[in-house]
């Protein structure tokens, strides 16, 4: 009998059947219930996400807002909800796992775990009711700033700025004092302006990023800035210039960087702004390819008989931004290098000995390097209380009462030779006048505060020299070493050397302020460096691990 039941197989099929189904049931069950909770998890990220972003937008209060944001989701499953505030370190140079502290205050950031069970279909013949899974997320608050370097006229000429521009655009502009002051002060929302300037130079360009990276004309982007001022005098003068400046082009990434909002198409209104003026200045004197510019003002100075201005603009360091929106850190924002070379003389007038009138030179050489800035840390304690601190040095340089050649302005990697200055020409006396003021050479960063109302206001804010530099040329003046040069005649030439310095004294105070007006038309000022946080926003959480 037994051997019969051996050579029996009409029962093969139904044994083996029965020995692979346990196999079988295994692989449904790492099949349906791995799947099931793998795909589970995947939703609980995302849950974590969300959870994660809405604590560091309120870390006071992670927890609650983790818990508001997973009942949001409505899963099916119990969830287990930690959420642990600290503060987050954007730095580069730090491992990415070490850049997050749980617990450090003040908090602007906050990691989340999840932890739930999802339940098995096949495993729970085995006994496995459910699979644990735990997912964390941690973000942190996105603050960024917007701020510049440059400068705001404190005094207005409308001859001297209208040769200015005309000399870096190479023609005429010709605009009127009332024009220059709307256009001190007033703003313009910088990504309104980008989205008007889109439209205006028919550009297609889908992020800023594109937008200013193409060359735009210098006219289109007044015309833009002038679609979007809310100050009608201004956005006339904006017009009226537009039509006047040429068709020199440029890609506006040498003035602008939008940092973290550049791959945007669409910017936060009010959230960062520019100051007319200082754009057109910006504007035409980086898009312009002359280099050196000479004025002739004539006697159009007040308290100065002839007056020629020799100005020649350098490139900022490694084709730095002019404003820049970023975190903390980066980047630095330069202002131009700049070289100034003033020939002023005074009426004629009566000097002792010399039997008749003169008239006294006041030739004036000054080299500004690049004034920089940067962003040291954002503070946001509460919605309606932003503090932005900058970091800024001012620009080393030197300044001299002395005889150049102008052509060497160009060269910003050579010194210009400086040689005693002929102050006095006449047929019995010369006088050689020389004096030397470093600017500076080694300053240290300076911290710069701006309050709430400073950034809603723009209120610009000044860091100086750790030299006395405010009256350069009355400074040289009241040093002045002058050497007389005789024509073989006996001469009084104690009282005539007097006389000279008292009108090299008188001279200083105008040359100073005409030299102020043209430094400050070019966004520097020697031994000065102002400062604008034009906007600010904190809060902002995103993903960071």
């Amino acid at each position: 009998m037994t051997r019969v039941l051996v050579r029996d197989t009409r029962a093969g099929v139904g044994m083996i059947v029965a020995l692979a189904m346990p196999v079988a049931i295994g692989a449904a069950a790492l099949a349906v219930d791995v799947g099931s909770a793998t795909l589970a998890t995947r939703k609980l990220q995302g849950v974590a996400d969300a959870a994660a972003l809405a604590a560091a937008t309120d870390p006071a209060h992670a927890h609650a807002a983790a818990e508001r944001a997973v009942a949001a989701a409505g899963l099916a499953v119990t969830v287990d909800i930690a959420a642990v505030p600290g503060r987050y370190r954007a730095d580069a140079t730090v491992p990415v796992a070490e850049r997050y502290t749980a617990g450090a205050m003040p908090a602007d950031a906050a990691r989340v775990t999840l932890t739930a069970a999802t339940p098995t279909y096949f495993g729970r013949i085995f006994g496995a009711h459910a699979i644990t899974i735990r997912r964390s997320a941690t973000a942190a608050q996105t603050r960024m700033a917007s701020f510049a370097i440059g400068s705001r006229l404190a005094s207005i000429d409308g001859g001297v700025l209208n040769a200015l521009l005309s000399g870096l655009t190479g023609s005429s502009i010709s605009l009127k004092v009332l024009d220059y002051r709307a256009l001190a002060d007033a703003d313009v929302d910088l990504f309104a302006w980008l989205d008007a300037l889109r439209t205006q130079a028919h550009v297609s360009a889908g992020s800023y990023d594109e937008l200013l990276g193409t060359s735009v004309s210098v006219g289109d982007a007044l015309a833009a800035a002038a679609s979007v001022t809310r100050d009608s005098a201004a956005a006339e003068a904006l017009r009226t210039l537009a039509t006047q400046v040429g068709d020199a082009t440029m890609p506006l990434d040498r003035l602008i960087d939008l940092g973290p909002l550049g791959g945007a198409n669409a910017g936060p209104e009010g959230f960062a702004r520019i100051n007319a003026l200082s754009l057109i200045s910006t504007l035409l004197e980086r898009s312009s390819a002359e280099r050196r510019i000479r004025l002739d003002l004539g006697g159009a100075v007040a308290g100065l008989a002839t007056t020629r201005v020799t100005i020649a603009l350098g490139e900022p360091e490694k084709q730095s931004p002019w404003i820049a929106i970023g975190d903390t850190g980066a980047p630095v924002v330069r202002t131009a290098q700049a070289r100034l070379y003033v020939e002023a003389a005074a009426g004629t007038a009566a000097l002792p000995g010399l039997g008749g009138l003169a008239s006294i030179r006041l030739p004036l050489f000054v080299e500004l390097a690049s004034a920089e800035a940067r962003l040291d840390a954002i503070d946001c304690p509460a919605p309606d209380a932003r503090t932005v601190t900058l970091g800024a040095r001012t620009n080393p340089g030197h300044a001299a009462i002395a005889q150049i050649d102008p052509a060497q302005l160009d060269d910003f990697t050579t010194p210009v030779a400086l040689h005693p200055a002929k102050v006095l020409d006449t047929l019995l006396l010369d006088i050689e006048a020389r004096a030397d003021i470093d600017l500076g050479a080694a300053e240290q960063w300076q911290s710069v505060r701006f309050e709430e109302a400073d950034i809603a206001g723009g209120t610009p804010k000044s860091v100086e020299s750790g030299s006395a530099v405010g009256g350069v040329a009355q400074s040289l003046a009241h040093n002045v070493t002058l050497t007389p040069v005789l024509a073989g005649l006996p001469l009084p030439v104690g009282p005539v050397l007097g006389a000279v310095g008292g009108q090299l004294n008188l001279l200083a105070p105008t040359v100073d302020g005409l030299v102020n007006l043209v430094t400050g038309a070019a966004g520097v000022h020697y031994g000065e460096a102002d400062l604008r946080v034009t906007g600010a926003k904190c809060g902002i959480a995103r993903l960071v691990a």
